[in-house]
Protein backbone atom coordinates (compact mmCIF):
# COMPACT_ATOMS: atom_id res chain seq x y z
CA UNK A 1 0.00 0.00 0.00
CA UNK A 2 1.85 3.33 -0.84
CA UNK A 3 0.34 6.88 1.02
CA UNK A 4 -1.98 7.80 -1.85
CA UNK A 5 -4.73 5.29 -1.35
CA UNK A 6 -7.53 6.45 -0.28
CA UNK A 7 -9.15 5.80 3.15
CA UNK A 8 -11.93 3.89 3.92
CA UNK A 9 -13.96 2.90 6.68
CA UNK A 10 -15.74 -0.37 7.30
CA UNK A 11 -18.71 -0.69 9.30
CA UNK A 12 -18.27 -3.98 11.50
CA UNK A 13 -21.35 -5.55 10.02
CA UNK A 14 -19.48 -5.20 6.26
CA UNK A 15 -16.62 -7.09 7.77
CA UNK A 16 -18.72 -9.62 10.11
CA UNK A 17 -20.39 -10.55 6.65
CA UNK A 18 -17.49 -11.00 4.61
CA UNK A 19 -15.91 -13.40 7.07
CA UNK A 20 -18.99 -15.59 7.66
CA UNK A 21 -19.39 -15.57 3.68
CA UNK A 22 -16.37 -15.70 1.82
CA UNK A 23 -18.19 -16.09 -1.39
CA UNK A 24 -20.53 -12.96 -0.33
CA UNK A 25 -21.21 -9.34 -1.85
CA UNK A 26 -19.44 -8.01 1.80
CA UNK A 27 -16.44 -10.19 0.99
CA UNK A 28 -16.13 -8.39 -2.77
CA UNK A 29 -16.74 -5.04 -1.52
CA UNK A 30 -13.67 -5.84 1.22
CA UNK A 31 -11.11 -7.35 -1.19
CA UNK A 32 -11.56 -4.20 -3.67
CA UNK A 33 -10.97 -2.16 -0.89
CA UNK A 34 -7.82 -3.94 0.32
CA UNK A 35 -6.65 -3.31 -3.42
CA UNK A 36 -7.36 0.34 -3.72
CA UNK A 37 -7.99 1.90 -0.43
CA UNK A 38 -6.18 1.88 2.88
CA UNK A 39 -9.00 0.71 5.33
CA UNK A 40 -8.33 2.40 8.62
CA UNK A 41 -9.39 0.92 12.34
CA UNK A 42 -9.48 2.63 15.48
CA UNK A 43 -9.71 0.63 18.97
CA UNK A 44 -13.59 0.76 19.42
CA UNK A 45 -14.31 -0.37 15.48
CA UNK A 46 -11.98 -3.59 16.57
CA UNK A 47 -13.20 -4.21 19.87
CA UNK A 48 -17.02 -3.86 18.33
CA UNK A 49 -15.51 -6.72 15.96
CA UNK A 50 -14.14 -9.23 18.60
CA UNK A 51 -17.32 -8.78 21.17
CA UNK A 52 -19.81 -9.86 17.58
CA UNK A 53 -17.63 -12.50 16.13
CA UNK A 54 -17.25 -13.65 19.51
CA UNK A 55 -21.04 -14.29 19.97
CA UNK A 56 -21.95 -18.61 19.88
CA UNK A 57 -24.66 -17.36 17.32
CA UNK A 58 -22.28 -17.41 14.15
CA UNK A 59 -20.78 -21.39 15.11
CA UNK A 60 -23.15 -22.38 12.35
CA UNK A 61 -21.57 -20.64 9.98
CA UNK A 62 -17.89 -20.84 10.91
CA UNK A 63 -16.00 -21.90 14.18
CA UNK A 64 -15.12 -19.74 16.14
CA UNK A 65 -11.50 -19.96 16.30
CA UNK A 66 -11.33 -19.75 12.31
CA UNK A 67 -13.42 -16.56 12.75
CA UNK A 68 -11.45 -15.12 15.24
CA UNK A 69 -7.97 -15.95 13.47
CA UNK A 70 -10.11 -14.13 10.67
CA UNK A 71 -10.44 -11.06 12.49
CA UNK A 72 -6.37 -11.00 13.03
CA UNK A 73 -6.05 -11.25 9.32
CA UNK A 74 -8.06 -8.27 9.04
CA UNK A 75 -6.42 -5.86 11.69
CA UNK A 76 -3.51 -7.00 10.16
CA UNK A 77 -4.02 -5.77 7.16
CA UNK A 78 -6.29 -2.06 8.66
CA UNK A 79 -4.21 0.85 9.57
CA UNK A 80 -4.81 1.62 13.08
CA UNK A 81 -6.05 5.33 14.20
CA UNK A 82 -6.23 6.84 17.57
CA UNK A 83 -9.75 8.13 17.41
CA UNK A 84 -9.19 12.08 18.41
CA UNK A 85 -12.98 13.55 17.73
CA UNK A 86 -16.11 12.39 19.35
CA UNK A 87 -19.53 12.42 16.94
CA UNK A 88 -22.78 12.22 18.24
CA UNK A 89 -24.63 12.93 15.21
CA UNK A 90 -25.42 9.36 14.43
CA UNK A 91 -29.35 8.04 15.38
CA UNK A 92 -27.97 4.99 16.01
CA UNK A 93 -25.35 5.54 18.83
CA UNK A 94 -23.28 2.55 17.87
CA UNK A 95 -22.77 4.17 14.53
CA UNK A 96 -20.88 7.20 16.12
CA UNK A 97 -17.15 5.83 16.55
CA UNK A 98 -17.13 4.60 12.43
CA UNK A 99 -18.05 8.66 11.71
CA UNK A 100 -15.44 9.74 14.45
CA UNK A 101 -13.02 7.29 13.13
CA UNK A 102 -13.54 8.49 9.41
CA UNK A 103 -13.11 12.24 10.57
CA UNK A 104 -10.18 11.49 12.71
CA UNK A 105 -8.22 9.50 9.51
CA UNK A 106 -9.75 12.09 6.80
CA UNK A 107 -11.06 9.11 5.29
CA UNK A 108 -13.13 9.69 1.89
CA UNK A 109 -15.76 6.55 2.56
CA UNK A 110 -17.54 4.74 5.11
CA UNK A 111 -18.87 1.71 4.14
CA UNK A 112 -21.92 -0.17 5.76
CA UNK A 113 -24.60 -2.63 5.66
CA UNK A 114 -26.54 -0.47 7.74
CA UNK A 115 -29.45 0.96 5.45
CA UNK A 116 -31.40 2.43 8.48
CA UNK A 117 -28.96 4.71 9.67
CA UNK A 118 -25.95 5.02 8.51
CA UNK A 119 -26.13 5.71 4.96
CA UNK A 120 -29.01 7.58 5.59
CA UNK A 121 -26.49 10.60 7.04
CA UNK A 122 -25.07 10.20 3.85
CA UNK A 123 -22.96 13.08 2.88
CA UNK A 124 -21.82 13.65 6.48
CA UNK A 125 -19.22 16.24 7.29
CA UNK A 126 -18.06 15.66 3.54
CA UNK A 127 -17.85 11.67 4.07
CA UNK A 128 -19.66 9.69 1.73
CA UNK A 129 -21.52 6.41 3.10
CA UNK A 130 -22.74 3.73 1.18
CA UNK A 131 -23.76 0.24 0.82
CA UNK A 132 -22.04 -2.95 -0.22
CA UNK A 133 -23.30 -3.10 -3.53
CA UNK A 134 -22.90 0.76 -4.36
CA UNK A 135 -19.52 0.38 -3.64
CA UNK A 136 -19.15 -2.38 -5.47
CA UNK A 137 -20.92 -0.69 -8.88
CA UNK A 138 -18.74 2.72 -8.08
CA UNK A 139 -15.83 1.61 -6.27
CA UNK A 140 -13.31 3.78 -9.02
CA UNK A 141 -15.12 7.06 -8.46
CA UNK A 142 -14.07 6.98 -5.04
CA UNK A 143 -10.62 5.85 -5.64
Amino acid sequence: MTASFKRVVLDSNVIVSAILNPQGVAADALGLALEYFEIVASKESLDELLDLLKRPKFDRYLSRDDRLEDLRDYINLTKKIPVTLEVLDCKDPKDNKFLALALTANAQLIISGDKRDLINMSPDRGIDIIGVRDFIDNHKKYR
